[in-house]
């Protein structure tokens, strides 16, 4: 036997004998109602652009923060209304819970460290064949206006691809403050490529931001 955490261990005997334990199945063990969010959640749903050692997941119950096999096991708290989780049947035949795609982006947008920084995200949004942008403006409604922003740019460079309405892209624009606001950084180095209708600045140009996303 193989010791995860206190009261959690893993056989390493018989077929089990070599064979790694899947960080999803050691998530669920610790969290029977885990969820799984962030970059776990862009994996699941098969749009993953780096393929990481952290396994991000929202958990009801109070669990600590932990390593195991060289995976860190990162729990989340979820706060605020959300859109129900989808589930989620992988090759291997398990099912997992995963936040929605729109809940996925704006949790993202939100904390886009956890994302894996600009690059990864962008890259990894490019991967996800649909989307609700209607329904993505709606869970925003009550997000930060940082967020609005980054949502809106990225459904206007998505416009085609996920078939966004322009009301929806008009809701978020009309819901802006002055700004300005900032994709990644407002400290130095902060964010220095303006977006005007989005009050936003880029942390690169917006024409090869908009190639990260659309590639």
């Amino acid at each position: 036997m193989d010791k995860v955490r206190r009261g959690l261990y893993v056989s390493k005997a018989g077929r089990f004998a070599g064979v790694a334990a899947d960080p999803l199945d050691v998530a669920v063990a610790v969290a029977p109602d885990a969820v799984f969010c962030y970059t776990s959640a862009l994996t699941l749903l098969g749009a993953a652009h780096n393929i990481g050692r952290r396994v991000r997941f929202i958990a009801a119950s109070a669990v600590k923060r932990f390593t195991y096999d060289g995976v860190d096991y990162a729990p989340c708290r979820a706060t605020g209304a959300r859109l129900a989780p989808l589930s989620v049947l992988t090759p291997a035949g398990r099912s997992y819970s995963v936040t929605s795609q729109e809940q996925t982006l704006i949790d993202c947008l939100t904390h886009v460290a956890a994302a894996g920084g600009p690059d990864n995200l962008l890259h990894s949004l490019a991967g996800l064949t649909r989307l609700d942008g209607t329904l993505a403006a709606g869970v925003a409604a009550s997000a930060a206006h940082s967020v609005r922003a980054r949502l809106g740019w990225i459904l206007e460079t998505k416009r085609e691809d996920w078939r966004v309405p322009d009301d929806a892209l008009a809701s978020l624009v009309e819901s802006l403050g002055t700004g300005p606001y900032y994709f990644w950084s407002a400290a130095a180095p902060r964010d220095r490529y303006w977006v005007k209708r989005w009050r936003l600045y880029l942390p690169a140009p917006e024409q090869e931001m908009a190639s990260w996303l659309t590639s």
